[in-house]
């Protein structure tokens, strides 16, 4: 799934900003998808709702996913897209945000996901047991942060 754009141009799931991870990621995809570069791979699930990392970021937040890509396209910076979201998004403590990452750090796929992820990551899955990673590990083995897995 990972290409050189990606990999590039993508920040880590794990990178913060305002404490919440997820959020510096989503601001490259929307900003990369506008350009046209964003990978086709990576949009089905851009700002999508649901179990996709970009959904569980708006359900934590309550933020709507088009308000957010238009306030991300109209700003120039992370932080100006910082205030925005601390605007309008619901009020969490940074303890809220840290527990929040631990859960996703923490979510394991049932047998469903995990086909999926053999799927989806085939050359991923003859190296690891990939029900057995976390999403932000998936993600970044795939787009080569980390090794181990691909690089």
């Amino acid at each position: 799934m990972g290409t050189e754009v990606v990999r590039d141009a993508l920040r880590s799931p794990r990178a913060k900003l305002g404490g919440y991870v997820i959020l510096p990621r989503l601001i490259d995809k929307v900003r990369l998808a506008a350009q046209g570069r964003l990978p086709p791979d990576y949009q089905p699930n851009l700002l999508k709702p649901g179990l996709t990392l970009d959904g569980r970021f708006l359900t934590f937040t309550g933020l709507d996913a088009e308000q957010l890509r238009k306030a991300i396209l109209a700003t120039r910076s992370d932080d100006e897209v910082l205030v925005w979201v601390q605007t309008h998004a619901r009020p969490h403590s940074e303890a809220e945000k840290e527990q929040w990452e631990r859960q996703i750090e923490d979510y394991r796929p049932d047998a469903t996901g995990a086909a999926y992820r053999r799927r989806s990551y085939p050359q991923l899955a003859e190296k690891l047991d990939l029900s057995q990673v976390s999403v932000f590990d998936l993600i970044d083995w795939d787009e080569g942060r980390l090794s181990g897995g691909m690089t």
